[in-house]
Parts: structure tokens; C-alpha cells; sequence
């Protein structure tokens, strides 16, 4: 499939700026995909440029826009990285655990809290996953501190996705200023190709002051209060302006005493050492477990979701491959909201790296500067 780029679009760039000059006849390429509820899509689609990179390769993104204007962020490999295994793998973590945690939580309360999937496709010449449209702007606008109640919006947010995730057996390997979004009402979580299952052996990943020794040094097990050592560095970097130091809590961490009163203990060197999501979403939100309820909750597709989980177990065992692979048919909750033009014929991608694809010039990129546009919107939570 030819994925043909608009013309000279900046970051931040409205929907118009994707489309032909006036009065030209060129009609835009028609992009397929599988929506997460399983059905195939194909909507005429234009191309930003890719976006500035802040998180590591191999993964690039842009900005797309879906038939008239639904915009949103593409994120795939090039045509050479989709004949990497290893780059190939990472593209299909990111979409089995956008995927896996949109069937929990996507129509939800908590939906907000991380990236929206619209669709993918992982046997295209570039295989992608198109998102609905980030929030606000990254965390690293806010360099120069925030104030005590946006501290504690956002350190709520996190902890609380990170339990949410524990929920689902799910670690968030990468939170890191540039992964996190705010919008001066919420945060919200990317960067989910970083995911990794509770249990598994850990591997060297992640930089300091944000990954805890033990995962840096790629020993032990994956465990989710890694995640807790990384929100704790992030709310440190916010709050007092700086980073942190990478083998244990700040030096003056006690002149901030409402990270300390939340988030102290999880500056322990050691997983072992630090409290768990659900102690600390306690200390931060007093009521009911949200994972707990969510997790309660029955769901009715889930024989159907296991036996195509089952089935894409064994074909990628018997190819010798590893990781998470794609849930097909999801809990659609969201789909009217997210999935442009109503439904399409059902279909199934099949992996096929056959196909020639035409690797695209630009810069490579990521999610930075996505909102440009919207700043003014809400002042709140801008620095």
C-alpha cells in the first residue's frame, strides 16, 4: 500500500492544511485498517510530516487526517523497519497493549487516561496504529515547576494508571516527562510500546533518573512499582524544577513535603522496598479500588477474545516469534466516537512482509509538538 504525504504541513497545522490547493483534481489515498472492535476501514486519508522524536527508535508518527477532518496520529515502522523482527515486535507491543487496556477501560472513566486506538494495520508495507488526537502538550513544558493542585491532579492521574495497568498485568516501562500529557485538567499516558508483562524477566531499558536501577540494570523481574520509582522521579522534575538523582530519593526531599506525604516511599532503590499501586492510590484517592471494580466487571466477549489470542499464539509460536501479539475482536464501547464514517465490512489482517514499501523522506519523529495548535485553549497547567 503507497502511503502518499501531503504537501508542506507544519506541526500544529489545521486539517485544511492537509488537503490539495484549490481547485486542484488530486483526491487523497484511501488508507485500510482494522478498527479495535474488529471490523476492516477505508476512508480517504492525508499525511502530515513526521513528528519530532522523544522517545527511541525504531517508531515513527505523524498527523493524519481521516476523510474530511477527523485528525489523529499515526504511529508506524518504515518499509525497512517492518522487515526487522525486532522493530516489527516493538510495533506490535505498542498495539496489543493500546488494544489490550482499550478493552478494559475504553468507554469508561478512565479512558482518558491513556491513548485512544482508532486502528491498525500490521501487514501494510509500513505497518501503523492511528490514535484519536493527544491532549495538551507534553510534560516537558512544564520545566519550571507547577503549582501544588495541578501537582496533585497529575500525580493522581499516574498512579492511578499505573494501578490500572497492575490490573491488567501491564507495566509502563517509559514514563518519562516527554510520555506524559497535560491539558491543565488531566494527564495522560503514552509512549505504551514501553509496556512490558508483570513477571517477566526485565531487560536493560530506560534512562536515569526516570528508570529504577534494577530495570536500568535489566536484573529481576518486571515488577509494577517500577512504575511508581518512575512517576516519583517525574513529579520530583515537576515540582522542584530538576531532576532527580538516579540511585535513590532526592537530597532534599524533604523540603517538599507533599511528595513526600505521597510519593516517599516510592524513591526506594529497590521494587521490594517501595509501596505498592494499590497502598499508594489509597493514600491518594481514600475511596473504592478503581482496579478492583474494573476488573470485577464480566465480560462477555472474553471466550471469543481468547480463542483468536489462542489462535495468534500459535502461529506466532510456530514463526518463532514473541511478545504480546494483536487482541483481535475488542469491546467496540468507544467505537462511534473513535472510529470514523460507521462500520465496514468485517476483516482480519494477515502478516504478509512480501510487499514493496516506499520509505518516506522527512524527519524522524514522534509525538512532540502534537498541540500546538491548541494552546490558548486553557491556560491552566501552561508554563
Amino acid at each position: 500500500m503507497s502511503e502518499r504525504t501531503a504537501g508542506a504541513a507544519g506541526r500544529g497545522t489545521a486539517a485544511q492544511d492537509f488537503r490539495p490547493p484549490t481547485g486542484s483534481a488530486e483526491m487523497p489515498p484511501d488508507l485500510s485498517f482494522t478498527t479495535p472492535g474488529g471490523r476492516r476501514h477505508r476512508v480517504p486519508t492525508r499525511f502530515g510530516p513526521d513528528l519530532k522524536r522523544v522517545v527511541r527508535p525504531p517508531l515513527l508518527a505523524r498527523e493524519v487526517v481521516l476523510g474530511d477532518a477527523w485528525k489523529g496520529v499515526q504511529v508506524r515502522l518504515s518499509a525497512v523497519g517492518a522487515s526487522d523482527q525486532q522493530e516489527y515486535l516493538a510495533l506490535e507491543t505498542e498495539v496489543g497493549a493500546a488494544l489490550e487496556i482499550h478493552r478494559a477501560f475504553g468507554g469508561g472513566p478512565y479512558q482518558g487516561l491513556f491513548p485512544v486506538p482508532v486502528g491498525y494495520d500490521m501487514d501494510a508495507a509500513e505497518p501503523f496504529l492511528i490514535y484519536s488526537e493527544p491532549r495538551g502538550e507534553p510534560a516537558t513544558g512544564l520545566a519550571h515547576g507547577i503549582s501544588t493542585s495541578d501537582q496533585r491532579i497529575i500525580e493522581r492521574d499516574l498512579v492511578l494508571a499505573v494501578r490500572l495497568m497492575e490490573s491488567l498485568g501491564l507495566v509502563h516501562r517509559g514514563i518519562v516527562p516527554a510520555a506524559v500529557r497535560w491539558d491543565g485538567e488531566r494527564a495522560q499516558l503514552w509512549d505504551l510500546g514501553a509496556v512490558a508483562r508483570i513477571g517477566t524477566p526485565r531487560t536493560p531499558w530506560g534512562t536515569p533518573p526516570y528508570a529504577p536501577p534494577e530495570q536500568r540494570a535489566g536484573v529481576g523481574e518486571v515488577d509494577p512499582r517500577d512504575a511508581l520509582w518512575s512517576t516519583a522521579q517525574l513529579m520530583y522534575q515537576l515540582v522542584a524544577g530538576r531532576q532527580g538523582r538516579p540511585d535513590g530519593p532526592p537530597e532534599d526531599l524533604n523540603a517538599y513535603r507533599s511528595l513526600v506525604q505521597t510519593l516517599g516511599g516510592a524513591f526506594a532503590p529497590r521494587a521490594e522496598n517501595r509501596p505498592t499501586p494499590a497502598h499508594l492510590l489509597g493514600l491518594i484517592m481514600p475511596d473504592s479500588d478503581p482496579a478492583a471494580m474494573v476488573t470485577a466487571r464480566p465480560d462477555p466477549l472474553e471466550p471469543h477474545r481468547r480463542e483468536f489470542d489462542a489462535a495468534l499464539a500459535r502461529k506466532r509460536a510456530a514463526a518463532g516469534g514473541d511478545g504480546f501479539g494483536v487482541p483481535g475482536h475488542l469491546d467496540d464501547a468507544d467505537a462511534k466516537a473513535a472510529d470514523p464514517d460507521g462500520a465496514s465490512p468485517a476483516g482480519r489482517s494477515r502478516r504478509s512482509r512480501g510487499a514493496a514499501g516506499e520509505e518516506r523522506a522527512g524527519r524522524r519523529g514522534w509525538l512532540g509538538g502534537t498541540a500546538e495548535r491548541d494552546r490558548g485553549r486553557n491556560g491552566r497547567g501552561r508554563r
